[in-house]
């Protein structure tokens, strides 16, 4: 009789991590759904932050894998991977945005455009002194956090190469990680104190970038977890619930000030041990059995092209049912359901044309390059 395991190897590997695919799809939701115009209730900066944390895991994971198999890693071959991966999609969700903006009445300035494009946009929306002229959602609201995550992978498998160099050190790159953490809260501690906007904060690379480390030092800890302690710890029903309650810390304290510095930091620590516990050990099965759903695990995998084409399909239904209407306020409760169900149903046809017509024809390109993927 064959056993499934519930839980992936610690150990560094190209597998697929089960449960990944359900909480990129529930991560996803929680954007939408926010962004739908209830942002006040619903906690869409949160899903980000899990999109973030994700992403630092599962990278981390593939350059410790690759290696571990090969005493190297092929840096170009990694950057032509997540070229690939990512920039036809969210090249057509650009030109898309673009040409929307313009039909419904905006005048969106061309170094934007350009900054989308150079995946610099968070820097260029913090510092920039032009306003877009035309009232409603931005289609481009999504594209800041993409260009963190793309600022990250610029820079961190080149720290991978130089501190695995040799002997292949992973603790000594896990303790500059959390050194990294630390120097990243005082860092957004320092701004703050210097009057730094909350905008400033939540765009920018050097203040956000740890969500991301936040799963890559999770990827590093469990690859040196020989005696399997920091599992045995993060099962421990008191540090789960202990970790759950940080995180609803996190969602109902609304100061300013600890918003903007310590509750990334939170989040980060907070989702390590869950993370742990739901991918790789088998103390929370049923859950990650429920993650693995398969309408959970097809959203997930729509996650990347839902996420840039949902702020489209809002503008649209914004078009068809006039400006301000991601504001349950503005046209009643009766209005801003028939504009929130065209706003979802438009999001998932766009999604399914980037999905299907883009990202899964560029599979075969990513293999050519050592990418290791996971068939449907």
């Amino acid at each position: 009789m064959t056993t499934i395991t519930t839980h992936a190897s610690a150990t560094p590997s190209f597998d697929y991590l089960r449960g990944l695919d359900g909480l990129r799809a529930l991560a996803v939701l929680l954007v939408l759904v926010a962004h739908l115009g209830l942002n006040e209730a619903i906690p869409g900066g949160f899903g980000v932050t899990v999109f973030f944390f994700i992403s630092g895991l599962l990278i981390t994971r593939l350059l410790l894998a690759e290696h571990a198999q090969r005493g190297t890693i092929a840096i170009g071959n990694f950057y032509l991977r997540r070229l690939i991966r990512l920039y036809p999609a969210m090249l057509a969700a650009i030109l898309l945005a673009t040409l929307v903006f313009w039909l419904a009445g905006g005048i969106l300035s061309w170094g934007k455009v350009g900054a989308a494009l150079l995946y610099c946009i968070n820097y260029y929306d913090i510092y920039s002194q032009l306003v877009q002229t035309r009232i409603g959602f931005d289609p481009f609201s999504t594209l800041w956090s993409l260009a963190v995550e793309q600022q990250f992978y610029l820079l961190f498998p080149c720290l991978c190469v130089i501190m695995l160099k040799g002997h292949g050190n992973w603790r000594r790159l896990c303790w500059m990680l959390a050194a990294m953490l630390i120097l990243g809260l005082l860092w957004r501690l320092i701004l703050v104190h210097a009057g730094a906007s909350s905008r400033r904060i939540y765009m920018g690379s050097d203040t956000r970038i740890d969500s991301i480390f936040y799963g890559a030092w999770l990827a590093l800890i469990l690859a040196c977890d020989t005696q399997q302690k920091w599992r045995r710890l993060c099962n421990n029903r008191l540090v789960q619930l202990a970790c759950l309650t940080l995180l609803l810390l996190c969602f109902v304290l609304r100061q300013p000030g600890f918003r903007d510095t310590l509750r990334y930091s939170l989040q980060g620590l907070a989702l390590m041990p869950l993370m742990t516990a739901l991918c790789f050990s088998a103390s929370l099965a049923p859950l990650t059995r429920m993650l693995e759903w398969p309408a959970l695990r097809r959203l997930g995998r729509w996650s990347y092209s839902l996420y840039l084409t949902h702020p489209i399909a809002i503008v649209i239904a914004e078009m068809i049912w006039g400006p301000g209407s991601a504001l349950p306020r503005s046209l009643g409760v009766f209005g801003f359901l028939c504009f929130a169900l065209t706003a979802v149903l438009l999001s998932f046809a766009l999604t399914t044309a980037s999905y299907y017509g883009i990202e899964q024809p560029m599979q075969q390109w990513r293999r050519r390059f050592g990418a290791h993927v996971v068939a449907n």
